[in-house]
């Protein structure tokens, strides 16, 4: 998706949960980077001159459901691979692990 979190596009996905880690979406969704290891601090995937300045934004996203909910490992961008005006948007999702808990139950 190209949004910013906090915008009427995301909230329309995700209802008025804000986000953070661990944050539980409508239809059982959430966002990948709400629910794996922390992305680095200026965690972006996108960055344009915008009044002079660099600004680095987060505009791509993967939502997953169900039990791909709770096997998200990491998020990250490629930063500096070039396909795009976007950097690639990287999700480690753990398929071979048994007994991962199958969502966001008890978090």
């Amino acid at each position: 998706f190209n949004m910013e979190p906090g915008s009427a596009e995301y909230r329309r996905i995700v209802g008025s949960t804000p986000y953070h880690r661990g944050a539980a979406y409508l239809d059982g969704f959430v966002d990948a980077a709400a629910v794996a290891s922390e992305p680095v601090p200026d965690f972006h995937t996108h960055e344009k001159i915008i009044d002079g300045r660099l600004a680095k934004r987060r505009l791509d996203h993967c939502f997953v459901g169900g039990m791909l909910a709770g096997r998200v490992r990491s998020v990250g961008a490629d930063i500096g691979e070039v396909a795009s005006d976007h950097f690639p948007l990287r999700v480690d999702i753990d398929l071979e692990t048994p007994g991962i808990a199958p969502g966001l139950a008890g978090r």
